[in-house]
């Protein structure tokens, strides 16, 4: 070209089309990325489709480099490119951003801005405007180098884009920004980042940008400032918001130094100007001779700009109005995340009615309780979704009442129906301690919904049951999910657990064969996911877990049986932003993983059916899953119950109303559980309890 030092076009070829001039001139000098880059497409995990993979590599030549590359079709180019952005950007977000056009005018702050949008993707155009040229005192914020001084800021700028994406649409406008051209430059852009020195195009530029419906954005650099200007929703906001009165570029034309840097005071708010650059204010032309810029704040105002195109290209709520990101205020705040923290504050109000000071510790001696005290205690032992404990313990001479307390409850307890399962083990404990102590009584239960109570009655010669020996078991039982071994279970041991289950009105549904299990599984983790990605099912999942060893209720964060992985990204997963992120993308698959490893680690899993729906029913089903429990505990089984989401649901309205997003899903996992174990149109799944023998 007749001028090398406004070369930036990178020209492509096809395959065979190369001259020979340019061969022979890149000879020293020519590369070819295409195996690699299939190497690196095949390693993806969504693989490149055939639109992708049938296009034909280019060869790109840079002529200020005198350098040849052989690169992949721009479809796959771009698909490997920009494949991290993933999540960050979905597909139909990067596809949106792709098809901006945006113009960068100013080229000193402006080519981190510049780089950066294409780095992310986030232009299918850029237009850049500059008509200064690099020198040395650039290079402390510019990213460039000694070969570039003298070179065009906007032609450094475009070259090094060139050399990332060679696809990428690129204009230069060497002479800059001026009254007669700024027309053309404007034409079909879509966002116009301005970055110059000179006020009076400031103002050019957004009047400009106003009369178009162009929203501008710009970064000053000192104190992290994003401005933005949505000119397109707001046709009427004046120029820099109004801070400088009605300002016009032909105001600015004859301003003296002194008034123009009053001006940009004045613009960027006195008050808000970092110490240092109001300091240099007031130095400009005597020990400075500009406004002082630091390479870290430009680099900033690269990502920054670049997050505020994200959010237009995303559709988000982008605003005109400023917003600050100072490094030295956020440096003032470091904190020391090792710090010991405030010990927690137990805020846990003890009802008197169902729980006693001394009965609460689990290795207590049940030698040093009186007979009341232990039929309370092994009554509290019993196990309860989310260990909520959901009952009321009233105790009187001759009778103790376990009533159902409906406060205590989420929106899986349908009807109450898991608390009356509750109520159900609490009550069967409390028959094992009764019977121990040779005063248990009769044992009935009353009242309907949740009203439902069942009571065991004292007398000085009670009688005493085969279930009094269970005692120890009840004070030891505890659930354990940790990942078994898979080992399948002796056949006498199901047999012996189904003998425990049958009744007029339960039966055991013994699931033991892998591909039965890993059935299971599946449903579970489907379930598991909805249960994470549904808001309030979410947060009440969440609610259920403590990090506070004196709170005698919800469950201890250490005894989840975390693997490391799963415990260092609890943070994450409690985190309702992200969930909405998953459910938004239709993803988090793996929020359902821990579960399903978890139940295909089984030696077997118990499915408890029952006949009837009433709360009392439940009741009575609460006193065979304990009894249940007891017996798989005692024949070296550890036990952990693995509720899917719409368990306590008997009909598929109520499954559907659980999740607004997924309730068509929850629906169709309810109808693949009944089908699965052929559980009958008068029966209802009740509880699944995980048996497992445990590693080491």
């Amino acid at each position: 070209m007749s001028n090398p030092g406004f070369t930036w076009r990178a020209t492509l070829y096809d395959v065979d089309a190369v001259p020979d001039n340019v061969r022979c001139a890149c000879a020293e000098s020519t590369i070819d990325l295409t195996a690699a880059a299939a190497e690196q497409a095949a390693r993806l995990a969504e693989p490149p489709g055939p639109d992708e993979t049938s296009e034909p590599p280019r060869w790109v030549h840079f002529p200020w480099r005198s350098a040849l590359v052989k690169i992949p079709g721009p479809r796959l180019y771009c698909r490997l490119r920009l494949d991290r952005n993933r999540n960050k950007l979905t597909p139909e977000e990067q596809d949106r951003a792709g098809q901006l056009s945006i113009g960068i005018i100013g080229l000193s702050v402006g080519h981190a801005i510049a780089h950066t949008l294409a780095l992310e993707g986030l232009a299918g155009e850029l237009r850049l405007a500059d008509f200064d040229d690099l020198e040395v005192t650039n290079l402390n914020r510019v990213p460039a180098s000694l070969c570039d001084v003298g070179v065009n800021k906007a032609v450094v700028a475009a070259r090094r884009i060139a050399e990332l994406d060679p696809y990428l649409a690129v204009t230069v406008v060497p002479e800059g920004i001026t009254p007669d051209n700024i027309g053309s430059f404007l034409d079909g852009l879509d966002i116009v980042i301005e970055e110059c020195d000179s006020f009076a195009i400031k103002v050019l530029v957004r009047d400009e940008c106003r009369a178009r419906g162009i929203p501008v954005i710009m970064e000053t650099s000192d104190g992290g400032t994003l401005d933005v200007s949505r000119f397109d929703l707001e046709p009427d906001r004046p120029a820099f918001h109004g801070l400088a009165g009605p300002l016009t570029a032909a105001d600015l034309e004859t301003l003296s130094a002194e008034e123009m840097t009053a001006h940009a005071v004045t613009i960027l708010e006195a008050e808000q100007v970092t110490p240092r650059m109001a300091a240099s204010a007031l130095e400009l032309g005597r020990t400075v001779s500009a406004w002082p810029q630091l390479g870290g704040d430009v680099a900033l105002g690269g990502a920054t700009v670049a997050a505020a195109v994200r959010w237009l290209a995303q559709g988000r709520d982008l605003p005109s109005g400023r917003v600050r990101l100072d490094r030295d205020s956020w440096l003032e705040t470091l904190s020391d995340p090792l710090a010991e923290a405030p010990p927690p504050t137990n805020e846990t109000t003890r009802d008197e009615t169902t729980t006693d000071e001394t009965t609460t510790d689990i290795d207590v001696d049940p030698d040093s309780l009186t007979d009341l005290q232990l039929i309370r205690f092994a009554a509290s032992r019993a196990p309860s979704a989310g260990n909520q404990q959901p009952w009321r313990i009233t105790v009187g001479p001759d009778a103790v009442t376990i009533a159902l307390d409906p406060a205590r409850t989420s929106t899986l307890d349908i009807e109450h129906r898991a608390s009356a399962i509750a109520v159900g083990a609490a009550l069967y404990n409390a028959e094992v301690a009764a019977a121990s102590r040779g005063v248990l009584g009769s044992t009935t239960i009353t009242g309907t919904g949740v009203d439902v109570q069942g009571t065991v009655r004292l007398t000085p010669s009670g009688r005493a049951t085969a279930g009094s020996a269970d005692l120890p078991a009840v004070l030891a039982r505890h659930t354990r999910r940790e990942r078994g071994t898979g080992e399948a279970p002796a056949p006498d041991d199901m047999a012996r657990l189904i003998e425990v289950t049958a009744t007029d009105n339960t039966r055991l549904i013994a699931i033991t064969g892998r591909t039965e299990i890993a059935d299971f599984a599946s449903i579970l983790a489907r379930s598991d996911r909805i249960r994470f990605l549904t808001p309030e099912l979410h947060r009440e999942m969440f609610a259920e877990l403590t990090d506070d060893p004196t709170d005698p209720r919800g469950i201890q964060v250490d005894d989840l049986g975390l693997p490391p992985s799963m415990r260092a990204m609890l943070d994450i997963l409690r985190r309702d932003d992200v969930m909405a992120l998953l459910d938004e993308w239709d993803s988090g698959d793996a929020l359902g993983a821990d579960a399903a490893a978890r139940a295909e680690s089984a030696s077997a899993l118990a499915l408890v059916v029952q006949r009837g729906t009433d709360t009392a029913t439940y009741v009575q089903t609460g006193r065979v899953v304990e009894q249940l429990w007891l017996a798989a505990e005692a024949l070296g089984y550890a036990v952990h119950p693995m509720t899917p989401t719409a368990l306590y649901a008997t009909d598929d309205g109520t499954a559907r109303g659980l999740s607004a997003r997924h309730g068509d899903e929850l629906v169709a996992l309810r109808q693949e559980l009944l089908k699965r174990w052929s559980i009958g149109a008068d029966e209802t799944p009740t509880c699944v309890l995980r048996l497992s023998r445990a590693a080491g």
